[in-house]
């Protein structure tokens, strides 16, 4: 019996494949496929390092959720917070634009009864001061070199900014229309205390929480310097800096799951610019991207299998 293809599987099914064309037309071009010696170059030391860093950004991750959970007036063990942090990574990365973050919102409500817009309010948090943090680095683009697609990815960086802080300031009033249409549907009726209030941190926590995720995008730019270190090269931090964070947002634009492709090909050629052979550059960021983005996915599969265990046995009492 064949399964049928929903539009969504087709849909990221067909970004996938755009992106790993991508990929593969970078990597051609690079001229690594016939100096695989670049590979062998690499420092050792550097590179546990740079895994090091991969492994601590992520524990950023999960400290960040319990800090949030505990404000959120439901503190949690860091076995449970690093379930649903790492989990979040496999569930978030293999979907377009990250939308397989809401996990974690959904996790808080079957194994602790959290409200999901408190979880949603969560992940507010984290994906505004990560796109803030990187807008904000990324603009630095303009005093290096500035094209027509960098324009693009800051404008749309930019637009969902205000998208996000307009929702934030007028969260209630988006709320209580939703409220009003969902409470006429069928399975809301019986919620008679149905509350779609999004509640607010004060700053001194919004300051926390933001100081939590510069650190983490902080690991993630050394570790970047740190394999390209282990490559031989000696690169500016800043400028690094920059051309990573607008890697991000190329991926993120591009609704590519994990950004592939989109990711490698822009950071490989912004690498490139700063006097990179193109092989050892391709080389850089695949090995960056193994250690990090796509240990994560792997990672983020195993603790998935353990997080859904646990909302079962939360489920079953």
């Amino acid at each position: 019996m064949k399964l049928p293809v929903t539009r969504q599987g087709f849909i990221q099914l067909l970004l996938i494949s755009i992106g790993l064309v991508i990929l593969a037309y970078f990597i051609s071009q690079s001229g690594i496929i016939g100096n695989l010696w670049v590979i062998t170059t690499i420092n050792i030391p550097l590179l546990i390092l740079a895994f090091a860093l991969s492994l601590a950004n992520i524990g950023s991750k999960v400290y960040r959720w319990r800090y949030l959970s505990k404000y959120y007036y439901q503190k949690i063990s860091w076995y449970d917070a690093s379930l649903v942090s790492i989990s979040s990574l496999f569930f978030a990365n293999i979907t377009p634009g990250k939308v397989g973050d809401l996990y974690k919102a959904y996790f808080m409500k079957r194994r602790y009864n959290v409200q999901f817009l408190d979880g949603v309010s969560m992940l507010f948090y984290e994906r505004f001061f990560e796109l803030t943090i990187l807008f904000l680095i990324a603009a630095g683009i303009v005093m290096i070199q500035l094209k027509a697609i960098t324009v693009i990815a800051l404008e749309f960086t930019l637009l969902i900014l205000i998208l996000l802080l307009v929702f934030y300031y007028k969260a209630d009033f988006f709320m209580g229309l939703a409220e009003k249409v969902l409470i006429k549907l069928p399975l809301e009726r019986k919620e008679q205390n149905l509350n779609l209030r999004i509640r607010k941190m004060p700053f001194s926590n919004i300051a926390i929480v933001f100081l939590i995720t510069l650190i983490s995008l902080v690991l993630e730019f050394i570790r970047l310097w740190c394999v390209a270190l282990a490559f031989g090269f000696l690169l500016n931090p800043i400028q690094l800096s920059v051309f990573m964070s607008l890697a991000f947002i190329i991926g993120l634009v591009s609704q590519i799951p994990l950004g592939v492709g989109a990711m490698e090909g822009s950071l490989n050629y912004f690498i490139t610019s700063m006097g990179v052979p193109s092989a050892t550059a391709i080389a850089i960021v695949l090995v960056d991207r193994t250690i990090s983005m796509y240990f994560a996915l792997v990672l983020g599969f195993i603790f998935s299998k353990f997080s859904l265990d646990a909302l079962k046995d939360a489920m079953s009492i």
